[in-house]
């Protein structure tokens, strides 16, 4: 994931008429991105319609076929195949979605599908504007049940980096921890470091141990 830029290309945007639809759209795209077994080829590009952004099987995308995936998992609706060219009239045929051109004027909002105006490139928009009430967390991981300390492994471990990023990216600890970490599941010292800084932050004990009362914080 990065910040917006304005492709050489020019966007075109693609919204979804469901705010429903936009959210899960964008979660589906973070999911995607957090998700180590998914790589990129052109020539394989159909492992993850396949096998889903949530996968645990190694597979590969490109661009326009995850977008797609993304589509397919949020409306439950395949617009079928297409690549970059033909990404907006696929989209568009599911009856969906409202099209614009992009502008200086223009507004993002999260779950914004972009694709150029010619064939070359399509991203979704995963932090933008609301859509309304339903807009969801956005940690695409699943919330632990067990105690997380250094040396854990896992899902939990990613949930609890992708909440301590927000806090980082958000400026809350102060200062002290200033580079977001590597969701990769894997307890280092650096994940441990931030988690102190965050119990420390909110005034609870300064543990390094993820429990109930950090967890609970964190989604606070």
């Amino acid at each position: 994931m990065q910040s917006f830029y304005v492709h050489s290309k020019g966007w075109v945007v693609l919204r979804a008429k469901s705010a429903m639809h936009a959210n899960a759209l964008a979660t589906s795209m973070k999911r995607a991105c957090n998700n180590s077994c998914i790589g990129y080829s052109q020539s394989d590009r159909y492992g993850v319609v396949k096998e889903g952004t949530g996968t645990t099987k190694k597979c590969n995308a490109d661009c326009s076929s995850l977008v797609r995936q993304c589509v397919k998992e949020a409306t439950g609706k395949d617009p079928g195949d297409f690549n970059t060219a033909s990404e907006a009239s696929a989209i568009m045929a599911t009856g969906l979605f409202d099209k614009t051109v992009y502008s200086s004027s223009t507004k993002l909002y999260t779950g914004d599908i972009l694709v150029t105006k010619t064939k070359g490139h399509t991203v979704i928009v995963v932090s933008g504007s609301g859509r309304g009430t339903d807009t969801p967390t956005g940690n695409p991981f699943i919330i632990p049940t067990i105690l997380l300390k250094k040396g854990s492994r896992g899902e939990g471990v990613k949930w609890l980096q992708y909440e301590l990023n927000e806090e980082i990216e958000k400026g809350r600890l102060k200062g002290k921890i200033a580079e977001k970490l590597v969701v990769d599941g894997d307890f280092g010292n650096k994940t441990l470091a931030a988690l102190k800084a965050f119990q420390k932050a909110v005034n609870i004990e300064v543990d390094g141990v993820a429990g109930p009362v950090t967890r609970s914080k964190l989604k606070g």
